[in-house]
């Protein structure tokens, strides 16, 4: 697990690229907020968590399957991960700031990750426009 990156992922990296193409500046893992957001978009003060579906427990995921060996630690381990997700997102939203979350699974091909993306951009747009 020691060799597992916590950030610069390639689904990180995908995410900031378009971002990045359509104009947007960003902050990347800025610990003055709950849960170090993978993205931050202080213009829009909206953050963006960039999940792997294995570690993220994402329902209904063939990637997000859990392991049949140690199962007391996976189990564990993935329950906690979702728990502290949940928990950091009330923060930020009680702080004022739009949580979108992006999973791995959603960006794994070309077309899905552009589906994914122009989604996103959509909804940015429809939260700032009542901002």
């Amino acid at each position: 697990m020691s060799r597992v990156s916590q950030k610069h992922t390639k689904p990180e990296i995908i995410v900031r690229r378009f971002l990045f193409s359509k104009g947007f500046r960003y902050l990347i893992n800025y610990k003055k907020l709950p849960g170090s957001p993978d993205i931050v978009l202080p213009k829009h003060k909206t953050v963006i968590f960039v999940h792997g579906c294995f570690w993220h427990g994402h329902n209904n995921c063939k990637l997000a399957k859990r392991p049949d060996t140690n199962k007391t630690y996976w189990y564990k381990k993935i329950d906690e991960n979702i728990k502290r997700d949940n928990r950091k997102v009330k923060e930020l939203k009680k702080l004022g700031w739009e949580v979108l979350t992006i999973w791995q699974c959603q960006i794994k091909s070309k077309m899905e990750s552009e589906k994914r993306l122009n989604r996103l951009l959509k909804s940015l747009a429809t939260f700032h426009l009542f901002c």
